[in-house]
């Protein structure tokens, strides 16, 4: 046994993979074989990703003997191995093999690749597969001369010339590479097989220019395929630009007289590309022929226009760069296709149309827009409307022609520019208009208009003008549904204890219904703020019953909302259940339904609830998880402070006065606390800690403690995460609502003892480190007990901004007390800026790391990373951590084979970037991450918080030390 240094290793790294414990059997065949305990090799029963792979443990060429044929016997075996005719996985121990043959080869003698092929072939079997996996870290070519390892192929190559062919048949480019310098015989051969591969046309010219020159020309000329024809002619003109420049103009012309005839034939095709510069070839073509001569192929393009079913969009961009207003004509053309022939990637294509067409004095064609009140797209009347109220005062008199129509989507193209042009005169019409208008889609239109002005007609008496309007228009004939009459659900009283009438009850069905999402109607709420929210908990438990019953319909969603406004806990807890009920059965659009209408309850124990569910469907459910963090959002916005100070005061403290809650059992008193595991204790007459309740406690009582026991678990499991997240973007409390926080609620105070915490200035410099005491005293590193001062702010301090000697101080503080912190913070992995890191926007310094698939996610899911896009076949594309409150998204893409069930394979890192948070979108086949440097939603590494680059860098530095390659 040789390199038992090398052995002692690989037995040691098995034995600390997470799935030894649970497959000791199967990778102890491996060890107990290697380590010579075994004489003979049972079958394997492991999959070759989860073994480490076994190269390293074979030696040199020259040094081969019995050891590595035991490794080797082991590297074949089927589940292994991995072989497949010329299909070999990424990883196994073919690749291993060809790994352990790549090292032996480079910077060799031609005699002793001999010998490494050779051994290769033993295995192998097959020249051509050898040859192929080699020359992928070792050239065929240097310096454009063959390599020793080129030259062993052409020795070989006539023998072999098959098995080359069909290995190489994935990418041809290092074998034709090699047979143009030395062979052009057999490249002539097998010309159109090379060129299968279009990247092989620039190889060839690269080196043989004159001699293929005149067959690629041909080509050029006989080609049916657009885009091969353009590629080929583009390499002619950069390898023999004297003869091909004169052609360019006629070529173009010719080109796009042929995508002409492809694009008219068919609605739904894609436009041709050059995929190298990522532009349509029209684009391309048009942007040449106006530099050429505007007033000769300004027509040309214009009839080109006009004829294709669909236009690129670059190709607008080109039109309006290079005619400006003279290219008006042409742009008009984009208007004639049907939105429903846009392709999925194009979606918004009209809305980057319309904004090109902003930027240009359009008035001369402005009939165009508003002919478009007649298209049936109502994106494009929608669009049309707001380029039209560009023009201000100036379009009132045709908008509000338009209003006069007896189609309804044209008045509402009318009151749309109105409400848009947003000027007195504008809004007189709207106001005349707004009780007459029948069409409630149009006369939404007008309401949110003068939204500031309705919101001020709050008296009953203009409420009950609006109920007899809206009767006038014969909406309150009859109930929305038979389930909803007033008949059958108990009815709706007013803060005077009168019960509304049944047009009051069916105006405020009526305009809740109206409501596109889960949110209170404009006008419904002028209702409901004349309401008893106390007394109508009957109607509101009720009405969610009986929405429930009759199927839960998404267009009568408004019932939720209704029940949660005036739900006791009862309905609240209805609720809540039934966000987990819809969740867990998949149908994940009505559970964001209910958490967005239990927000708006606006109660504590209706946001904590919210609170919780954003952060248990984090993962899982995410749908779900972002609409209760959205609605969290949106009523500490309505509140006049940020989601943090919400989520503060919906910290409860269970009757406690300070620390303590007391009570009596049988003339004794008591005093229940929160101990340092956040368990409940209690403390009797005598200063004595008890771990239960006294005998004799009422059973009302102690089923009390029980609950806030439960509740005390809950909130444990939501604010460890989240102050480890303050701790991240260094929230920062003023020292006034800091010590009513940390020194006053039971829970919190346990928190604030395990934890160390600094006071800063206005300029955010660090005055001083403090610790929390049992007492509740502030003490510093000194010992002594700190007084805080006005315009101070108190945050925990990250170990980023600490001196060595003040962490080593606090952790020994911290270890005598026998205090652990909730979640790491002085020992917390830290990594400063690296300065190679300065100006990267994609970095790919961690690409190629690799880890089981169920290790990979695991601990990307406990770091706090969320899988990011699902793409062809189930496959993970990435996944991404946000930092919302400084605006930062992290994005590392994934490289491995892991997909969506299919975990038990490997998880590869790709590239690291950071972007704008919000700009990029994650879902089903949703390709958006960036990919070039040029993508303006990245942030240079040196823009990002010190703190936020540390933590992502150590999650990547745990990979990489982590790597099971």
């Amino acid at each position: 046994m040789k390199n038992l240094e090398r052995l002692e290793a690989y037995i040691k790294n098995t034995k600390a993979l997470p799935l030894y414990t649970k497959e000791k059997h199967e990778f102890d065949k491996i060890l107990n074989y290697l380590s010579g305990q075994e004489n003979n090799l049972s079958t394997i029963y492991l999959n070759r990703w989860d073994i480490i792979p076994l190269d390293s443990l074979l030696g040199k060429i020259e040094e081969w003997d019995e050891w590595e044929e035991m490794v080797m016997e082991i590297m074949t075996q089927k589940s292994i191995w991995a072989i497949n005719n010329h299909y070999y996985s990424e990883s196994g121990g073919f690749i291993w093999f060809m790994n352990w043959a790549s090292s032996q080869i480079k910077n060799s003698s031609y005699l002793k690749i001999e010998k490494v092929i050779q051994k290769a072939l033993f295995y192998v079997k097959d020249f051509g597969s050898v040859t192929f996996f080699i020359s992928k870290s070792i050239s065929l070519v240097t310096n454009k001369e063959p390599s020793l390892f080129g030259e062993y192929v052409l020795a070989h190559v006539d023998a072999e010339t098959g098995a080359l062919l069909n290995a190489f048949q994935q990418n041809y480019i290092n074998l034709v590479e090699l047979l143009v310098i030395k062979r052009t015989d057999l490249v002539d051969q097998h010309l159109k097989t090379f060129t299968r591969h279009t990247i092989c046309y620039e190889t060839i010219l690269k080196y043989q220019p004159n001699k293929y020159e005149p067959i690629f020309e041909e080509e050029v000329n006989n080609d049916s395929n657009i885009e091969t024809k353009w590629m080929l002619f583009h390499l002619l003109l950069d390898y023999c630009p004297e003869k091909y420049q004169t052609k360019k103009e006629l070529f173009y012309v010719d080109i796009l007289h042929k995508e002409e005839t492809k694009l008219k034939t068919f609605k739904r095709i894609y436009s041709s590309r050059d995929y190298k510069l990522g532009k349509t070839l029209s684009s391309l073509i048009c942007s040449f022929l106006l530099d050429v001569n505007i007033a000769k192929y300004k027509e040309l393009i214009h009839k080109h226009l006009k004829i294709i079913n669909s236009i690129p969009f670059d190709v607008v961009e080109v039109i309006a760069s290079k005619l400006k207003e003279d290219g008006l004509d042409i742009l008009i053309e984009a208007l004639h296709q049907d939105p429903n022939n846009l392709h999925w990637n194009e979606k918004d294509y009209f809305k980057k149309y319309f904004k090109i067409i902003e930027t240009l004095d359009f008035r001369s064609h402005q009939q165009y827009f508003w002919d478009l009140s007649k298209n049936k797209s109502k994106e494009l009347r929608r669009l049309g409307a707001g380029l039209l109220s560009k023009l201000g005062n100036e379009a009132i008199p045709q908008a509000s022609e338009l209003t006069k129509s007896k189609k309804s989507e044209t008045r509402q193209m009318g009151f749309l520019i109105l409400s848009l042009i947003n000027t007195d005169e504008s809004k007189v019409i709207l106001v005349e208009l707004l009780e007459q208008e029948k069409n409630d889609e149009a006369r939404d239109i007008i309401l949110e208009s003068l939204r500031q002005l309705v919101s001020k007609q709050k008296s009953l008496a203009e409420i009950n003008t609006k109920i007899t309007f809206a009767q006038k228009r014969g909406k309150l004939n009859a109930p929305l549904t038979p389930w909803l009459d007033e008949k059958v659900l108990p009815p709706l009283y007013f803060k005077d204890g009168t019960q509304l009438s049944v047009e009051a009850f069916r105006f405020l069905h009526y305009r809740m219904s109206r409501a596109k999402e889960i949110r209170i109607g404009l006008e419904a709420k002028l209702l409901i703020e004349h309401l008893d929210t106390d007394k109508n908990y009957e109607y509101a438990s009720s009405l969610l019953d009986t929405y429930f019953v009759n199927g839960a319909l998404a267009n009568f969603k408004f019932c939720l909302t209704l029940a949660s406004i005036f739900g006791d806990t009862t309905v609240i807890r209805q609720l809540r259940n039934k966000v987990q009920e819809f969740a867990d059965n998949n149908r994940g659009k009505m559970a964001e339904y209910v958490v967005k209408a239990l927000a708006l309850n606006g109660g504590t124990q209706a946001l904590r609830n919210v609170e919780f569910f954003s952060r248990k469907y984090k993962n899982k459910n995410k749908n779900v998880g972002a609409a209760a963090t959205e609605s969290f959002t949106l009523v500490a916005e309505e509140l006049g402070i940020s989601p943090y100070d919400l989520a503060d005061q919906i910290i409860p403290d269970f009757g406690f006065e300070g620390l303590f809650k007391t009570f009596e059992v049988e003339g004794q008193e008591y005093r229940a606390f929160v101990n340092q595991d956040f368990k409940i204790l209690f403390l009797n007459e005598d200063n004595k800690t008890l771990k239960a309740l006294p005998k004799g406690t009422p059973v009302a009582l102690q089923e009390e403690f029980k609950e806030i026991g439960k509740e005390i678990k809950d909130i444990v499991k939501s604010q460890t995460l989240r102050l480890e997240q303050y701790l991240i973007i260094q929230r920062q409390w003023d020292t006034e609502k800091w010590q009513c926080l940390f020194l006053n609620n039971p829970i919190m105070f346990v928190y604030a003892t395990r934890l160390i915490w600094g006071t800063f200035n206005d300029q955010k410099q660090l005055l001083f480190t403090f610790k929390v005491q049992e007492d509740q005293t502030c003490i510093n590193q000194d010992g002594d007990e700190v007084e805080f001062q006005e315009g101070q702010m108190i945050r925990m301090v990250h170990p980023l901004i600490l001196e060595k000697d003040t962490i080593n101080h606090w952790s020994e503080v911290l270890e005598d007390e026998g205090l652990s912190p909730a979640f790491l913070q002085l020992n917390r992995s830290v990594v400063n800026f690296d300065p190679a890191d300065k100006g990267t926007l994609i970095s790919s310094k961690f690409r190629g790391i690799e880890m089981s698939g169920y290790t990979f996610v695991s601990v990307l899911e406990k770091r706090g990373w969320f899988r990011g896009s699902v793409v062809d076949a189930g496959f993970i594309s990435n996944y991404y951590k946000n930092f919302a409150e400084e605006g930062i998204t992290a994005i590392i893409t994934q490289e491995g084979d892991i997909c969506v069930g299919y975990l038990d394979s490997i998880g590869g890192i790709g590239n690291l970037m950071f972007v704008k948070y919000g700009s990029v979108e994650f879902g089903s086949y949703t390709y958006d991450e960036p990919g070039h440097t040029n993508d303006s939603r990245l942030i240079p590494f040196e823009q990002i918080s010190p703190i936020i680059y540390s933590e992502v860098m150590a999650d990547m530095q745990f990979f990489k030390e982590n790597d099971t390659r």
